[in-house]
C-alpha cells in the first residue's frame, strides 16, 4: 500500500508541476505523423520531427494541430519555488576579561574596639 501511494504521489508531482504531462500528447504526435505519411509516402520520422520541431513553423492549414504536438507550447500548470528556511542566527559575544587590579589598604591593623559602637551618642561634659 505504501509503494502504491508513493508511486501515485510521484506521478501526481511529475504531471502536476513539470512538463511530463506533455507525454500524454504522444498519441497526437502519432496521428499527425500518420496524416503527413498519407500525404507524402517518402516522409521519414526524422524528417517529420525536423519539420515540426527544428524548422520554422509556417502558418498553414494545420498550424493549430502542429501547436497541439508535445513540447510545442508550454502548459504552465504550477510554478514551484524553492523555500529556503533561514538558519537560526547565533551571536557569539566574547567575554572580555577585565584585568585584575590590586589595591593597597591603609590601616589594615586597626582594632575593631577603637571604633565607636554607635555614631549617635549624647554629648559628654
Amino acid at each position: 500500500m505504501k509503494k502504491a501511494t508513493a508511486i501515485f504521489l510521484l506521478f501526481l508531482y511529475l504531471f502536476g508541476s513539470t512538463d511530463a504531462c506533455q507525454i500524454l500528447r504522444l498519441p497526437l504526435l502519432v496521428k499527425h505523423y500518420e496524416k503527413h505519411k498519407c500525404e507524402n509516402a517518402d516522409l521519414t520520422l526524422a524528417a517529420f520531427l525536423k519539420m515540426h520541431y527544428i524548422d520554422e513553423q509556417p502558418f498553414d492549414s494545420d498550424y493549430l494541430q502542429d501547436m497541439q504536438l508535445p513540447f510545442k507550447s508550454p502548459d504552465v500548470l504550477c510554478i514551484s519555488l524553492p523555500t529556503l528556511v533561514p538558519v537560526p542566527v547565533t551571536l557569539y559575544v566574547p567575554l572580555l576579561e577585565l584585568p585584575k587590579e590590586s589595591y593597597i589598604v591603609m590601616n589594615d591593623c586597626t582594632p575593631l574596639h577603637s571604633f565607636p559602637g554607635n555614631i549617635f551618642q549624647p554629648p559628654k561634659a
